[in-house]
């Protein structure tokens, strides 16, 4: 196992990360039928394009967020404060720009939104309004990236998700208010924006915890040589991160451009993509937790404890995602018909599809040790391969599956990519056992967990009375899955000394 202090931050930063995502996504399964309600599935259409465009243009921060938390990761291991403060102090100078840059596409956006998108004239009044709002709050967005990496590196992560399902408290709130008091889509977006906001100084507050004086680590200032040092790195995974980024966040933009269901058609790729969110939600955390102890360990040339993270780490995440993934896949039919009603049950072999396509996260462990490692030029070429594949069957198959286009170049893309790394990155440049991670610590979870979600979806799912509610129906499924599951992960999965392990952490936990 990993040292103690290092485990419990993996453990505490994960445990925390987790009850944020499933939080927000309760929240998000909450607030997306209610706002579709209200609005209609056209109108929340301009919302989830709006949120679809902001995501996007995360992607001009030219791979800095991964890289500012490696160097500040491997400067803290060292104590090394003025690199510290100087990276930190470049870093707000250059968002400042990057958020003005931010702010002037939007309101290009806003002010072409009806011959860009295909809208009506009232919903393109409306999608401006929207964009104008996202440039207004661009650049506070931007500064609140410089005080989440700092508080990564200094591994107050939990802290970060704790924040976080504050603001998805909030969120919830501004869906209330919007029905209730009957506000206007440009309204409630404004209100929704406000609510992320207002926890900027929560996270402010909390950096004094790194025992350098705020105002310093806030401080715009210029300083050259440490910003090339930084940016130098981030380039390099910009040039990768543009093609993932553009692979996920392009697919319901082309579909909406290249669709023949208008800006509806991005509602029901919303809705799917609301419950896969989940378990995405879930890899971030696990890339947000190991990115920084990666680090630090490549950094003192730890290689004991980087195969514990590998090694162990893809074990444990696959356990997790088997445990998710094939319980949301036994009950996708009720889940979509409890979450957006009986018309839209037709996704479910759309979302299946897409479910069992986010097995490619038991990666994340490897994520984390290439990016520490920073040698990433081939995948650089196997990401754009990927994701000019994924975006063109995208936009090639739109008039014709609709949503399914985008789940199925989806598959494509994570088949290219996840198949590159075994067949060559993980042996070639990182070194390590590829058949040890696949066979040993993947597969097992895998072969497990879809053989008793075959036997619950058929045995049990017939068995069930179809008078029972829909929420009974998949506590039922879901319960028998998940108990069945836990045990054969127990017995078969896992090591006795792990088991031993685990159970003595949480009791500590608990006590604390």
């Amino acid at each position: 196992m990993l040292k103690s202090t290092s485990f419990n931050t993996i453990f505490s930063g994960s445990v925390w990360g987790i009850l944020a995502k499933i939080i927000s996504a309760g929240i998000q399964f909450i607030t997306i039928p209610l706002l579709i309600g209200y609005y209609g599935k056209l109108d929340y259409g301009l919302i989830a394009l709006a949120y679809s465009l902001n995501a996007y243009l995360r992607l001009v921060d030219l791979g800095m967020n991964t890289g500012l938390i490696r160097y500040l990761s491997i400067w803290a291991s060292k104590d090394e404060t003025q690199n510290i403060v100087k990276a930190s102090q470049s870093s707000v100078f250059f968002y400042t720009f990057i958020g003005l840059a931010n702010a002037l596409v939007f309101v290009v956006l806003g002010y072409f939104s009806q011959g860009i998108f295909k809208l009506e004239h009232e919903q393109a009044l409306v999608f401006s309004w929207l964009m104008y709002i996202l440039a207004a709050s661009a650049i506070i967005n931007w500064f609140l990236y410089v005080v989440n990496q700092l508080l990564t590196a200094f591994d107050e992560i939990a802290w970060i998700n704790r924040v976080t399902i504050l603001a998805s408290l909030l969120n919830l709130c501004t869906a209330y208010l919007a029905v209730k008091l009957q506000l206007s889509i440009p309204k409630y977006f404004f209100i929704y924006t406000l609510g992320f906001l207002m926890v900027i100084p929560l996270n402010i507050f909390r950096l004094r915890k790194t025992g350098i004086p705020v105002s310093q680590l806030l401080l715009p200032k210029w300083d050259k040589a440490i910003f090339s040092t930084i940016i130098g790195y981030s380039l390099s995974i910009f040039a990768m991160g543009i093609f993932q980024f553009s692979a996920n966040n392009l697919r319901p933009i082309l579909l909406g451009a290249f669709g023949t269901q208008g800006v509806g058609i991005v509602t029901e790729y919303r809705i799917i993509e609301t419950i896969s969110m989940l378990i995405i939600a879930f890899g971030g955390v696990f890339l947000q937790v190991l990115l920084p102890v990666s680090a630090k360990s490549y950094a003192l040339s730890d290689q004991k404890r980087i195969e514990q993270i590998i090694y162990g780490g893809t074990k444990y995440v696959t356990i997790f995602l088997s445990l998710v993934i094939f319980g949301l896949v036994i009950n996708a039919n009720e889940l979509l018909e409890l979450y957006v009603g009986k018309e839209f049950t037709h996704l479910s072999v759309w979302l299946i599809i897409w479910l069992i396509t986010l097995f490619s996260m038991h990666n994340t462990p490897v994520s984390s040790l290439i990016l520490s490692v920073g040698k990433i030029k081939p995948l650089v070429y196997s990401s754009a391969v990927a994701c000019i594949v994924s975006l063109v069957l995208t936009a090639f198959l739109a008039p014709k599956l609709s949503v399914g286009a985008a789940v199925i170049a989806y598959l494509i893309y994570i088949l290219i990519q996840v198949s590159f790394s075994y067949v060559y990155y993980i042996p070639r440049i990182l070194k390590l056992n590829g058949r040890r991670i696949f066979f040993n610590s993947f597969l097992p979870s895998l072969i497990g967990g879809a053989t008793i979600a075959a036997l619950v979806y058929y045995f049990v799912g017939f068995a069930i009375n179809k008078e029972y509610s829909l929420v009974v129906v998949i506590l039922i499924k879901s319960t028998i899955f998940a108990i069945a599951f836990f045990v054969y992960s127990l017995f078969v999965v896992i090591k006795k000394e792990e088991v031993t392990h685990l159970r003595n952490l949480i009791l500590h936990k608990i006590r604390q």
